[in-house]
């Protein structure tokens, strides 16, 4: 079959679609909708209709194949939504030459090189078993969601740098990469092609490589934007150095300074005073593409102000981070910085950066000990605090003061509300980073560590049949802890309902049972288990939630109403969720 390249680029940024691919040999198809049970072990995508989906389909007659983009592509940020069918295996070479692995990793507790996301090792036949594979990265943390539900990966890759000779001077990187949003790599140096690579190695440019000859696989949508943009360049740079402290601009006029010269780069800046001071920086800056530039400054416990371009707006000295953007011409634009340190032990330098579209961001200052600044993460241990109390934070900013949260040995944990008796999220991966409930003064918020599915943004758990809210007012009446991630809370009505509900994470970790028993209650209503719109059922009784990326599994028919996913219940409900 034929190919014509096709691709839709945007501000350098290139969508490729199958006609952007060569080797096809029938495997591959474009479809409108693909699915999967992620139960079954079939290893099979299920489709319909004709789209803009690209399809990996391998049957014996027609095998799977990898294809390969016939354009090539070097720096950027390449980013691929796709799907795992159950149990399959498949691969994304960058410049043909380094895989990062897309494999149904769901649920495993322990990854490796090989697994979803990871970058697949580099291979020496000439070495013993067992030690053929080397130099492979696993994930940081497993970050894959269910076969049959879409992943996004979003990878920044440099290539490889080469001398005019041809030999290589630079190795590759990833600068970082993140799975379905959670970083899963950064900094890593590409020492060399990784297993399976493309002849004729290590290239400035390169296609990109779908491997096709593993299993079922789809693709939503693959994007690359180009990083091409070269950084702007600060020329020589004079400066003057003002003693004394400043909080607001002075007179510029009044000022005498203590010490002046020019430097080369901001890293060799002496300020000459060793009490507090104001320092001016001006020069032109080599703009070297036109452009829509951001500027960012900060001067660590001082103040500051950056100009840009020919401009008469007034000076306002600033704390915290500075931001200033500017569309620019390519050629030199003057500048002035002005950095304050009112006290006497503040760190030496200050931080600037500019970043643009398609262009790495470039740092052109650092202050002294910045490295130092960050605080170190507060995870919670699951081995010692399985389950903890803490305050809530939603994704709307709303806290809610009685949360729970539950973790479990198989790496999925879920947060309740014991004020609504309503699960406010699930997640698998980590279990809390308690960095903002104790350091510092603290703000009593634990945030969940790894893929969130937010479940309840305040939503009832009870409704009327026209989805209106049951109007219950209830009193938790504590918990019981039965088991690894497993609880049951108790509340009651003021009219007199009292209800157990039971969320227990499942044996394999790929997802939570609730039991919800109502004692006391003779009316028919609903319980709200999920936002969401559009339901596909998979199954006889496993539906997709289609905006959540979750199935719903029960024995009930599920219905769709304004305020998410419902099921009936009157006295009681069991189900599911796969996440």
């Amino acid at each position: 079959m034929a190919l014509i390249f096709t691709a839709v680029s945007v501000q350098a940024q290139t969508k490729l679609q199958l006609a952007s691919f060569e080797n096809n040999k029938g495997s591959w198809s474009e479809v409108a909708k693909v699915w999967a049970d992620p139960t079954q072990s079939s290893h099979e995508l299920h489709s319909e209709g004709k789209g803009s989906i690209l399809l990996n389909a391998p049957t014996k007659k027609k095998p799977g194949t990898d294809i390969v983009s016939t354009e090539k592509f070097g720096d950027g940020e390449y980013t691929l939504v796709y799907m795992m069918a159950p149990g399959s295996n498949s691969g994304l070479y960058l410049q043909g030459q380094y895989e990062i692995q897309l494999l149904d990793s769901w649920a495993k507790t322990q990854v490796k090189a090989g697994d979803n996301g990871g970058i697949y090792e580099r291979w020496d036949e000439s070495k013993p078993d067992g030690q053929k594979g080397y130099q492979g990265y696993a994930p940081r943390i497993n970050a894959s969601k269910a076969p049959g539900v879409w992943q996004t990966l979003k990878v920044q890759f440099k290539a490889p740098r080469f001398s005019a000779s041809g030999q290589k001077i630079e190795n590759a990187r990833i600068v970082s990469a993140t799975l379905n949003g959670v970083t899963i790599h950064e900094d890593l140096e590409l020492f060399g092609p990784t297993r399976g690579a493309m002849p004729g190695g290590e290239v400035a440019e390169g296609p990109i490589r779908i491997q096709g000859d593993h299993g079922a696989v789809a693709i939503q949508s693959l994007e690359v934007k180009r990083y091409e943009t070269e950084a702007p360049v600060f020329g020589e740079i004079s400066y003057e150095v003002y003693p004394g402290s400043f909080r607001e601009f002075p007179q510029v006029d009044t000022l005498k300074a203590a010490s002046s010269g020019k430097i080369a780069s901001f890293d060799e800046f002496v300020a000459g005073v060793t009490s507090s001071s104001l320092s001016k920086f001006e020069g032109k800056i080599n703009v070297k593409a036109a452009g829509n530039y951001t500027f960012r400054m900060s001067v660590p416990n001082g103040m500051g102000a950056i100009q840009i371009g020919n401009t008469t707006e007034p000076v306002e000295l600033r704390g915290g981070n500075i931001v200033v953007e500017k569309s620019l011409q390519a050629g030199e634009v003057p500048y002035v910085i002005w950095v304050s340190k009112p006290t006497d032990w503040t760190a030496q330098g200050f931080g600037l950066t500019a970043s643009a579209d398609g262009m790495w961001e470039q740092t052109y200052s650092m202050p002294a000990g910045a490295t130092f600044w960050s605080t170190d993460p507060i995870l919670v241990d699951t081995r010692e605090t399985p389950v903890l109390r803490s305050f809530i934070e939603l994704p709307s900013r709303k806290k809610i003061s009685h949360g729970i949260s539950v973790s479990s040995a198989t790496g999925a944990s879920y947060s309740y509300d014991l004020n609504s008796n309503q699960l406010i999220r699930v997640w698998r991966g980590g279990f809390l980073d308690a960095t903002p409930m104790w350091d510092s003064r603290g703000n009593g918020v634990s945030r969940p560590v790894g893929v969130v599915t937010e479940l309840s943004e305040g939503t009832p758990l009870l409704h009327n049949a026209d989805y209106s809210a049951a109007s219950k007012e209830w009193q938790a009446k504590g918990y019981q802890v039965l088991g690894d991630g497993a609880l049951k809370f108790m509340s009651e009505s003021k009219d007199g309902i009292r209800l157990n509900d039971q969320v227990k994470v499942k044996a394999d970790g790929k997802g939570i049972d609730r039991i919800l028993e109502l004692s006391g209650n003779s009316t028919s209503m609903l319980v709200c288990v999920a936002p969401g719109k559009t339901l596909t059922k998979v199954s006889d009784n496993s539906y997709l939630i289609e905006e959540t990326g979750m199935f719903l599994v029960s024995g009930q028919t599920p219905q769709v109403g304004a305020e998410g996913i419902f099921l009936p219940v009157t006295t009681s409900l069991t189900y599911s969720l796969l996440f």
